[in-house]
């Protein structure tokens, strides 16, 4: 201040509440900034630890896993017609085509064929030859999106927390406007050599100090848009936060539907293709047996009849050799937990979780008119300002008619959008 001025306690005091919502603003503008960063981010990891995943299974029960299925039911057949093999033709070239077709399969196994993963009667261990792969990229199953996101939300409240500050500063000043009035505040300037006290411009309209009549009504009615223009932003960015949230747990759950679809998908295929085959050599089994008995009781259709025998043997331990590798992951075979669960989901769980994801993306959307609801909300305080600025300046009892109706379409827009 010059000249010996000061400003009153009033103006002051407005000064401070503008302060602090300037700053609440800011603060909030920079925490809803970084829950949306944290939002967005958790949706990046989540499609790279995905990618993972849709990767390893894609190898181990794409690539590895059907030729090692073909090895262990070779070995299977091989080892089922070893003690015949002396007895005929039939066994023994049976036995050697099974011998080296198992040999054959298990190069084409990769890594899973190894001997680390042979069990003893039922092929080779597929969930633990996955764990052992994800274990060689540690760095991409120890990604969390789910304490990123965790992390998004706590910005967001401490969002929510300066939005709460502000908002109540302004209610608590738009109260105090309408019932304050100090006696201090109506004392008459003091004479020379006092230093001259300022009481205005009053930056918030304050109807307790207005005169009475229609100057008080405008005063109130000047302070409800001038608290409104300053209440909207913020929820505003409640809203786009709320959005953001909401688009990036619909986008995660759409990528873990996607991921949990073709890994179950791997496995499933994975077994019901090796069952086809146990199912194919117990049909050539029986049609075997079948046709030895018809032959009747020659010495090459008993031999026949006991290679027939040996092979349905095999197939009923290829059929359970298919559901060994074939089986969903459990805790003791070290496979990450979210791929394990993927690789045991089932159609009627990929429903309730796409309803999630519809429900996230409802959310979204509700949360994107709310947004766009208050930003109407906003336009229409900044005309209905505009004409009770005009109404007051040209005393024209329309123009001040015409500021109430946009001022109550303002209000109407704002409580729809909020509730």
């Amino acid at each position: 201040m010059t000249g010996g001025s000061r400003f009153s306690v009033r103006i002051r005091l407005q000064i401070a509440v503008l302060v602090v919502v300037a700053l609440a603003t800011l603060s909030a503008t920079w925490q809803f900034s970084g829950a949306g960063g944290a939002y967005q981010d958790a949706v990046r990891e989540e499609l790279k630890r995905q990618a993972a995943v849709r990767e390893d299974v894609r190898h181990v029960y794409g690539d590895e896993a059907p030729g090692a299925f073909r090895a262990a039911a070779a070995r299977i057949r091989a080892d089922a017609l070893r003690p015949l093999e002396d007895r005929g033709r039939l066994a023994a070239s049976e036995y050697a085509l099974a011998a080296q077709s198992a040999l054959a399969s298990r190069a084409t196994a990769g890594s899973l064929g190894d001997d680390a993963y042979v069990h003893r009667e039922l092929g080779y261990d597929v969930p633990r030859r996955l764990a052992d792969l994800q274990k060689r990229s540690p760095a991409l199953y120890a990604i969390d999106p789910d304490a990123t996101l965790r992390e998004g939300d706590r910005w967001a409240l401490w969002g929510r927390i300066s939005v709460w500050v502000a908002v109540t500063v302004l209610l608590l000043a738009a109260a105090a406007a309408n019932v304050l009035r100090p006696v201090r505040w109506r004392r008459p300037p003091a004479p020379p050599p006092a230093p001259r006290v300022l009481r205005r411009p009053e930056l918030l309209p304050q109807p307790a100090t207005a005169p009475p009549g229609d100057d008080r009504r405008v005063a109130r009615f000047r302070l409800f848009l001038a608290a409104l223009l300053l209440a909207l932003p913020f929820g505003q960015m409640v809203a786009a936060c709320d959005e953001q949230r909401a688009q990036a747990e619909a986008a995660r759950r759409a990528a873990g539907i996607s991921t949990a679809v073709e890994v179950s998908g791997q496995r499933t295929a994975f077994l019901t293709a090796s069952l086809q085959t146990a199912l194919a050599a117990d049909l050539q089994a029986s049609a075997r047996l079948s046709a030895a008995l018809k032959a009747g009781g020659s010495q090459d259709a008993a031999h026949e009849q006991a290679v027939a025998v040996a092979e349905t043997k095999a197939a009923g331990l290829m059929a359970r050799t298919a559901h060994y590798m074939g089986r969903p992951a459990e805790p003791a075979d070290r496979v990450d937990g979210a791929t394990s669960a993927a690789l045991r989901t089932e159609p009627r769980q990929w429903r309730t979780m796409l309803a999630e994801q519809h429900r996230q993306v409802d959310r979204a959307e509700a949360a994107g008119m709310r947004g766009f609801g208050l930003a109407a909300a906003t336009a229409f305080a900044i005309v209905a300002q505009l004409l009770a600025e005009a109404a007051r300046s040209a005393r024209r009892v329309g123009l001040g008619r015409s500021a109430a109706v946009t001022a109550l379409v303002s209000a109407a827009l704002t409580a729809l959008a909020l509730v």
